[in-house]
């Protein structure tokens, strides 16, 4: 990938280039920002930068037998680590196992988050892990010499996959890295690193999109309309990995407001037996769908707030105004803000590989108990 395809961050383009152009190229680096903002195809660009046999002073040429591997991930130097899934009892634990099933992946979608990846390889409800195993097979990596002698390249996604003894087992690599090798970590959440990674590694923080931006990230991964782009980049708040689901499974926009609007109506109503029901259809959807939906939901709540105060901001079809103008009257400033912090919190425990069905139906009952605590303060007042 080129920097050229990469949109926006304009500034960390120029530092990466400036600080390869002048050998200044950090051994360990840590490209930390979150889902959706771009910090793997940067870390892909910079690469393809490094290996690149003619780069010029604003790119990789693109052109060259270097650029041509890297752009399809096949450089013999290019080695990729992520998160996996043991599928059966003959997995040693190695990426290696799964690396063209995530190549394909990662050529479709370099932005793609966890929930993505997992899907693709129909992990279910199985926990990804970097496995101990996948640290001893870097470590032989790293011993070895370059296939084009130039530099050996290791992307690490996701490392707050790690467990403490995959990254125990990692740090003297990271601080003492052989000769021309580069380790990039890139991830999601580096509060979940161990302070001895991250006091290994040069940290490049990388900001989400603006809704502009992953606006313009959508319209170059996927045909659609100024105003689609411009929705889903607003519902998924700059996250460009979900803001690709959403449009390409817009299809489904009509059931998310049909299953919204039940969500809510059970909620307002202390509708156990619906609400039962609603987290066993929940569960039975893959976590990219579960996400998907409940960030849809926080976004049409925020949507009643405007429509109450702003209207004209309002981005809504028809039937999704038609249901708000009977619904918005239902939140307000004294209550929107515990509902959105109860759907946030959902979606943070899908993230995290919870139980689809616990999360939501618990994220029910709080919700529910909003409504039921101001229906008898009106009652009695």
């Amino acid at each position: 990938m080129q920097f050229s395809a990469v949109v926006g961050h304009e500034a960390i383009k120029k530092k990466l280039i400036s600080n390869a152009s002048e050998g200044r190229v950090a051994h360990t680096r840590l490209f930390a920002g979150p889902e959706g903002c771009g910090a793997l195809p940067l870390a892909l660009a910079y690469v393809q930068y490094l290996a690149c046999a003619a780069p010029t002073p604003n790119d990789s040429c693109g052109k060259c037998s270097a650029c041509i591997k890297m752009a399809k991930l096949i450089h013999p130097d290019l080695h990729l680590s992520f998160p996996m899934i043991k599928e059966n009892t003959k997995s040693k634990g190695v990426s290696n196992e799964l690396i063209t099933e995530f190549r394909d992946c990662l050529l479709v979608n370099p932005y793609m988050g966890v929930d993505n990846w997992l899907d693709y390889i129909n992990a279910g409800n199985k926990q990804p892990k970097i496995y101990v195993e996948e640290a001893s097979e870097i470590i032989r990596q790293l011993s070895m010499v370059s296939v084009e002698d130039g530099y050996k390249f290791f992307i690490i996604w996701l490392p707050e996959f790690m467990n403490v003894e995959t990254a125990n087992r990692l740090l003297k690599s990271l601080e003492e890295p052989s000769d021309k090798t580069l380790i990039i970590l890139v991830s999601e959440k580096p509060q979940d690193l161990l302070s001895t990674i991250l006091s290994r590694a040069q940290l490049q923080k990388i900001e989400a999109y603006s809704i502009e931006e992953c606006a313009a990230v959508i319209h170059s991964l996927v045909e659609s309309t100024n105003e689609a782009a411009r929705k889903v980049s607003e519902i998924a708040e700059g996250n460009v990995s979900l803001a690709k689901w959403l449009l390409e499974n817009q299809d489904e926009s009509d059931e998310q407001l049909d299953l919204f609007r039940n969500w809510m109506l059970a909620c307002y109503q202390y509708n156990i037996t619906e609400l039962i029901n609603q987290a066993d259809s929940f569960q039975k959807k893959g976590r990219e769908w579960q996400k998907g939906f409940l960030t849809y939901g926080l976004f049409m709540i925020r949507q009643t707030v405007l429509k109450n105060h702003q209207p004209s901001l309002n981005r809504l079809t028809d039937q999704e105004n038609g249901f708000l103008d009977k619904f918005a009257r239902f939140f307000h400033p004294g209550n929107y803000a515990e509902i959105s912090t109860y759907v946030n919190d959902a979606i943070l425990h899908i993230e995290r590989n919870g139980h689809g069905k616990i999360i939501f139906f618990d994220c029910c009952i709080l919700i529910s108990d909003v409504f039921r605590k101001e229906k008898f303060a009106k009652t009695n007042a």
